[in-house]
């Protein structure tokens, strides 16, 4: 039988291995680390939104740019467009456990019955369903919804309604402002001095690259808008000159009310983001005065 002092001996033998272990397993994630962090802060095209972060003492795990998801994204646009009667619709078919269901139509207009129709068949293009107008006034729905398809239907399409809409809102305004813009989705972010074995910290929906502003764009589709880490993040990127922005589906909550901090509605999103842009990167005053110019030629 051992003694306690061998014991003790054995359990600080093991207390020195683990020490040596953790240091060189922290040794290596720094290694690791760098490396991804290098990936972002040399590359020309995000090297500025890695400096950004940085000050936040935050690095880049992963990001998109570019190859935007084609199906989702025309299928969230084609949403958008009909979104009286397409919106309760996938709201219906993402909830739906049954093998099959009757939609009613009876209350829609022709053209809404159009737009119905030509929603379920882009779905069922991409195999999110099959359907047979039974009946003029029903649909028979038959869903076959796969993990990534029910993501989207619940929320998922929201985001891309987002970039869309920025987007478009972004290319009409630097039509006459001489601004570079690139934007950026689904970012993951790290803290520098984390200590966690997981990929990421932080996820972001969407950043805009806008001169040397960012606005970052955080999108809900349903009701509950996580107030407390909305408010986290405000204070933490919104300065006055970056932008932390909340997009909500639901056109009925009054911005007022989360003063100051900055609610969008996807109704209005592009309206508000513009007069923002207007507010952020006002004209030059010899365009102005060439404008006002013209305007007084008879």
């Amino acid at each position: 039988m051992r003694t306690i002092e061998e014991i003790q001996k054995e359990i600080a033998h093991i207390d020195y291995a683990r020490s040596v272990l953790d240091e060189r397993l922290t040794a290596l994630k720094i290694e690791r680390d760098q490396h991804r962090e290098d990936r972002y802060a040399t590359d020309r095209v995000t090297k500025q939104l890695a400096a950004y972060f940085r000050t936040h003492e935050l690095y880049i795990v992963e990001l998109h740019k570019n190859g935007r998801s084609k199906d989702y994204y025309d299928l969230a646009k084609q949403i958008w467009r009909s979104r009286s009667v397409c919106l309760p619709f996938i709201k219906e078919l993402s909830k739906n456990k049954a093998p099959s269901f009757f939609y009613d139509t009876q209350a829609l207009s022709p053209t809404e019955k159009t737009d119905l129709k030509n929603l379920c068949g882009a779905l069922s293009k991409y195999e999110y369903l099959t359907y047979d107008q039974v009946k003029l006034d029903s649909f028979m729905i038959k869903p076959s919804l796969k993990g990534t398809q029910k993501y989207f239907l619940s929320g998922a399409w929201a985001e891309e309604v987002t970039l869309y809409l920025i987007d478009k809102t972004l290319k009409k305004f630097t039509q006459n402002h001489k601004l570079r813009h690139k934007l950026f989705w689904d970012l993951k972010l790290k803290r520098i001095d984390s200590d966690k074995d997981n990929s990421h910290d932080m996820q972001l929906d969407l950043v805009a690259e806008i001169g040397d502003r960012f606005y970052i764009f955080e999108t809900k589709s349903g009701f509950v808008l996580s107030i407390g880490k909305w408010v986290d993040r405000s204070r933490q990127f919104d300065d006055g000159k970056n932008r932390f922005i909340t997009c909500t589906a639901n056109g009925q909550l009054n911005p007022l009310i989360f003063s100051p901090f900055c609610l969008f509605a996807l109704q209005t999103l592009d309206e508000r983001f513009m007069k923002m842009l207007q507010a952020d990167f006002p004209a030059p005053a010899s365009a102005t005065s060439s404008r006002n110019s013209i305007s007084r030629i008879p």
